[in-house]
Formats: C-alpha cells, sequence, structure tokens
C-alpha cells in the first residue's frame, strides 16, 4: 500500500486549499492510502537558527518530518500570497529541511520524493504564480516535482461541501494529473 501525504498549506479554517485536498483523496484508487497535515498540528515558531538548540521545536519537529519521508509521494495545495508561496509553507519547509542537521539519525523528508503541485483560488489564475516558487523550493529540496499541476480558478463557484463539483472537462483534467503522479509514485518507489 502506497502512502500519500497531503499538506493543504493554509491556516485558514474551511480554506480552499482543505477542500482541493478532500476532492484529490477521493481520487485515490485502491493500492493508495493518504495522511494529511492539519493546520492545527503545525506550531513552529518563524525559522530563526538561533532557535535550533530548542528541545521542544525539535520534538515538534521530528514526528512531522517522519510523516513527510514515510510518504510515498507529497501533494501540496498551496494558497497564493501576492504571486508567492504562502508563509505557513514556506516556513514549515524552511524547519523540515534542517532536519539533517538538528536529528542527523532521522530520513530526510523531501529526497527523491515524488510530489505534485495543486492550488485553488477565488481569482482567475488559480494560483499558478505560487506554485512556480513552490516548484523552485521543492526542486532544490531534491523533491522529484510532477511536470504538471492543478490550478483551481474561481474557487468558490466549484466549491461543494468539503469538496468540489468541477466541469466534466476540468474534472477529467484533474483525474488525469492525479493518475500520472500516482504513476511516478508507482515508478519511483517500486
Amino acid at each position: 500500500m502506497k502512502k500519500i501525504l497531503f499538506f493543504p498549506a493554509s491556516l485558514r479554517r474551511g480554506s480552499h486549499q482543505r477542500r482541493l485536498v478532500g476532492h484529490l483523496c477521493g481520487l485515490l484508487g485502491a493500492g493508495f492510502e493518504y495522511d494529511i497535515v492539519e493546520a492545527g498540528e503545525i506550531d513552529l515558531p518563524i525559522y530563526n537558527q538561533d532557535l535550533e538548540g530548542n528541545a521542544s521545536i525539535v520534538d515538534a519537529l521530528v514526528p512531522l518530518g517522519a510523516r513527510f519521508a514515510a510518504a510515498d509521494g507529497l501533494v501540496v495545495c498551496s494558497p497564493e500570497y501576492k504571486a508567492h508561496v504562502s508563509p505557513y509553507l514556506k516556513n514549515t519547509v524552511d524547519w523540515l529541511s534542517r532536519i539533517p542537521r538538528l536529528a542527523p539519525s532521522e530520513p530526510y523528508p523531501f529526497s527523491m520524493k515524488p510530489l505534485l503541485l495543486a492550488s485553488a483560488s477565488t481569482g482567475w489564475t488559480g494560483g499558478v504564480l505560487g506554485l512556480q516558487d513552490a516548484r523552485k523550493i521543492f526542486s532544490y529540496l531534491g523533491c522529484l516535482v510532477h511536470p504538471g499541476q492543478i490550478c483551481v480558478s474561481s474557487a468558490d463557484h466549484w466549491a461543494q461541501g468539503d469538496s468540489y463539483r468541477f466541469s466534466e472537462e476540468f474534472a477529467a483534467h484533474v483525474r488525469n494529473m492525479m493518475e500520472s503522479f500516482l504513476s511516478l509514485v508507482g515508478v519511483s518507489h517500486d
């Protein structure tokens, strides 16, 4: 059984990213299970190298890093903040990338990890500008970033409960993107 970790990188309750995660989880077929990192689970201060010696921060960071490392693939749903990734996403990644230095016996959470980027936005770009930054960050960290992505524009229009109800054409695009990503997960870890 392959495990996909979903990270809706928004702190807002009822965020479009969380709704998109709900939709994408529903597209996982047999042979896949999922883990969702909820916003309330991460309480890390703004990254500051002076805080790296703080045992309580490291104690909170190590289990989170273990969840990322244990996943066979990552799906990051990131909001766009003025054409960039959210500060919450950047801060979480900044801390996780320090695991080799802070807990050398722990696995690095990003090495050769297949990753799919997605975003949902009320705007017409669907968060594509923020995903450009996310692609750069995760590639630098060593992830195998899928060449495609999912960008949901006018997200409030498609919202239905905890998920989305897309047009047939866009639903097919989202399904195809997930299938392509899941095949990358299967190939890279078999």
